[in-house]
């Protein structure tokens, strides 16, 4: 297994060196480009759309070579089939994501993780494939490894975003019916609560997993919600207005996968689990079906009772409250020098706040900004983002009885910078410097630098 590691970190450096090279080689023109030939640039900017024509002699292979860097994913279309699944209402994805991280100085250990993950997702639109209207299949199976750079920090917001136990499962399994001309969705199986609420746009460039989903909602319950990398049953419910604000409700089992094991897929229904209640409300500007702006409130509430953190009651009866709490989201386009507003400055916030006398963390909040158009492109976007989480007073003072420090409150602070070289290749450089990390005791600081790779097959 060691030699697998070693040989699997090997081949990730050598993909992240060839993919500097090629950027720090290649000219870039600073001039917008038709979508056709803007990945073309990054390789030659000699080539442009006369030269997609020319057939003399000794330029057509250089031409079905840039062709290749244009393709949406790297398998092409396999002869044409993925083309004809798609017009029959099948599509099929394919995404292998690679991290490696280092840490540099402070926290728990200085060293290195890698880590890996793969998503399978198969999609059916059945008013294609069977003549019925509105109504769609999701197949979405997860797979990671490798190792934790969560546990060189000590962090407790984590480092990495597809960290995890080391597994494959059936992640999602989705039945979506919508009605009244696709303004009613109603939406059955296994569920990532975090597809569809409590989400920012402006927010997914960033590798904290933070950012994600508010760290006092993701470590809520008895098995964290309904997200990655552990979902459970739910029905959701959403209506979407002309103007594209919406209200929606998800209705979850309280105790996704099985606590004890968390390998595979596991779904287990009992009454004594409970649901998780999530309402969430969005306003939302648009321009030309672009995002200009949107504001997003949350609530959420555990029907099971979870026992108090409570100095107080310690070794006597126990005493149980509802675990509840609410966020707030906002995200705008602050600066767009074109009409395409992915193109500019974007900036979001997010805030959250949960039971503290049930919850691990009971305030969070976190802010950013990206900047997307480098070079007069969205190729290249770069992003810098603040998150604090605080834990609650009981649950630390449980944890000390009990032997174990934690710190008061926990900063992260990112920044980060993703390289589009073609449309399914990138590679992501990214920088976070923890202070205060919550689970590390012989440091009040560490500095974590690591890369992304990402190939869509």
């Amino acid at each position: 297994m060691k030699l697998k590691s070693k040989n699997c970190k090997m081949l990730f450096v050598l993909l992240m060196i060839s993919g500097i090279n090629f950027i720090f080689n290649s000219s870039v023109s600073a001039q917008s480009f038709d979508s056709d030939t803007l990945y073309f640039s990054l390789v030659n900017n000699q080539y442009n759309k006369s030269d997609k024509v020319k057939t003399e002699p000794g330029q057509v292979q250089e031409a079905n070579s840039l062709n290749q860097f244009s393709q949406n994913f790297l398998t092409g279309d396999w002869g044409g089939f993925r083309s004809l699944l798609d017009n029959t209402g099948f599509n099929f994805e394919f995404v292998y994501k690679a991290d490696l991280f280092s840490n540099l100085s402070g926290g728990v250990e200085r060293s290195q993780r890698f880590l890996d993950n793969f998503d399978l997702i198969f999609t059916s639109d059945f008013k294609e494939a069977l003549n019925l209207t509105g109504t769609n299949l999701t197949v979405h199976v997860l797979g990671n490894g490798g190792g934790s750079p969560c546990e060189l920090v000590g962090a407790s917001q984590g480092i990495s975003n597809i960290e995890t136990i080391p597994t494959w499962k059936l992640y999602q399994f989705l039945l979506e019916q919508k009605l009244m001309d696709d303004k009613l969705s109603i939406l059955v199986g296994l569920y990532d609560l975090n597809s569809e609420f409590d989400v920012r746009e402006t927010s997914t460039i960033f590798l904290n997993p933070s950012h994600g989903v508010g760290d006092e909602l993701a470590k809520s319950g008895l098995n964290g919600p309904s997200i990655f990398p552990t979902t459970s049953l739910t029905a959701r419910f959403k209506y979407e207005f002309e103007n594209g604000s919406y209200i929606q409700t998800a209705i979850l089992d309280g105790v996704p996968g099985n606590p004890e094991n968390p390998y595979g897929t596991h779904i287990i229904l009992n009454k004594n689990d409970g649901l998780l209640v999530v309402n969430e409300m969005g306003i939302i500007n648009s321009e030309k079906g672009q995002l200009k702006s949107k504001i997003a409130f949350g609530a959420w509430i555990y029907t099971a009772k979870s026992e108090v953190y409570n100095l107080k009651i310690f070794n006597s009866f126990p005493n149980y409250q509802n675990n509840y709490g609410f966020y707030f989201n906002a995200e705008r386009v602050f600066y767009s020098p074109y009409e395409n507003f992915n193109i500019g400055l974007n900036g979001f916030v997010r805030i959250g706040y949960a039971n503290p006398q049930v919850n691990p963390v009971d305030f969070y909040l976190g802010t950013g900004l990206k900047y997307s158009g480098l070079f007069g492109t969205d190729n290249y976007e770069l992003g810098l983002a603040f998150a604090f989480s605080h834990n609650s007073h009981d649950f630390r003072n449980i944890a000390e009885l009990n032997g174990q420090l934690i710190k008061s409150y926990e900063v992260n602070l990112e920044a980060t910078f993703l390289i589009q070289l073609t449309p399914f290749l990138s590679i992501q450089p990214d920088i976070q410097y923890i202070i205060n990390p919550s689970y590390c005791t012989v440091s009040t600081s560490a500095l974590v630098f690591g890369s992304r790779f990402q190939v869509y097959l």
